[in-house]
């Protein structure tokens, strides 16, 4: 294809079609360069800040190697996001990321990369931990559609004393809402991004709502289902909402078709997960955001964006922390 064709081509795509490539080409470049240097400064070990390291040797993945003087310690230091601290080579992380978002089991990427299936957990989280950071920054414009998801609570993979076990695919033992289902907000913008984040536990409240506030711009055009939580939200923003009751009154602009087309998708991730623990609900949140923004791309593409995305951070997220840190809580059993 000529290059004159390819610019007519893109000439005669809509406005926000046009933001996407242009972010699509700037997220190539970004991919592209250098990856920043990132010092560092506290012991992913023990935590002590600035003690003095010295080099230990090198990892049998050939990477330098640090020792903490306080702890003795030693770990592996890395300029990637995400092969910080990890003792996992560059290549091995690029297959996670692609098998993560082809919907490629934990047990056959362990058996793909050659290490154990604990090993191959651990590095989802992280990675499901950076799309959170990914996330924390998207900020929604124009016109966007709001409504919530939910599901039940899942203590998956804990046993909880006095609590029994639930078969994957149950059901709430309350007709209604209660604290047995989390509560998750969304918002799209319409042909752009989207937010998706558990706040809550049964019906949310005006305060639940406003904790997707820091990524919704002012002066927005929302469409709803009328839920009153969402009035404070609207308003402090200086939105204006069309309320739709039901789907006789949509039409080919008032509708919210496109919430509920990704509520429809995350129905069928969650099950291809057979259920997600609802403390670890958020990072998979950010992973269905994401699988969303890259649906029409090909694993390769997907794995220059997100690396070139991640890039732009520099997170010190320590595997000590993963089953602490960044949790939802839902409730106390």
């Amino acid at each position: 294809m000529e290059t004159y064709e390819i610019i007519n081509q893109y000439k005669s795509l809509p406005e926000y079609a046009q933001k996407r490539v242009r972010s699509l080409i700037n997220d190539l470049c970004t991919a592209n360069e250098e990856s920043q240097n990132y010092c560092i400064h506290v012991c992913p070990k023990c935590g002590a800040v600035e003690p003095g390291f010295i080099k230990g040797g090198f990892s049998n993945s050939g990477k330098q190697m640090l020792r903490c003087p306080v702890c003795k310690k030693r770990f592996v230091i890395d300029r990637g996001q995400l092969t910080y601290y990890s003792h996992q080579s560059e290549a091995k992380w690029d297959q996670l990321i692609e098998d993560t978002f082809a919907q490629v089991s934990i047990e056959d990427t362990a058996e793909k990369l050659e290490i154990s299936t604990y090993t191959v957990w651990r590095m989802r989280m992280k990675l499901l931990h950076a799309f959170e950071q990914l996330m924390m920054n998207t900020l929604l414009s124009d016109e966007i559609e709001l409504d919530e998801k939910y599901f039940l609570n899942s203590h998956k993979g804990t046993q909880i004393d006095g609590v029994e076990g639930r078969k994957r695919g149950g059901s709430a033992t309350k007709r209604s809402l209660s604290n047995e289902q989390i509560c998750l907000p969304t918002a799209i913008q319409r042909g752009g991004n989207a937010v998706l984040m558990a706040t809550n536990t049964a019906t949310p409240s005006a305060d639940d709502i406003m904790k997707i506030a820091p990524h919704i711009s002012e002066h927005c055009m929302a469409w709803l289902d009328g839920k009153k939580a969402y009035n404070k939200l609207l308003e402090t923003k200086h939105c204006g909402k069309m309320v739709l009751k039901d789907h006789t009154e949509y039409t080919a602009i008032d509708h919210i078709n496109n919430v509920n087309s990704f509520h429809r998708t995350i129905e069928e991730w969650y099950t291809y997960y057979r259920g997600v623990a609802s403390k670890y609900i958020n990072r998979y949140a950010a992973l269905f955001v994401l699988v969303r923004e890259y649906a029409g791309c090909t694993l390769q593409e997907t794995l220059i964006n997100i690396k070139g995305r991640l890039r732009q951070f520099s997170d010190n997220f320590r595997v000590i922390d993963m089953k602490t840190n960044d949790l939802f809580h839902y409730c106390a059993f």
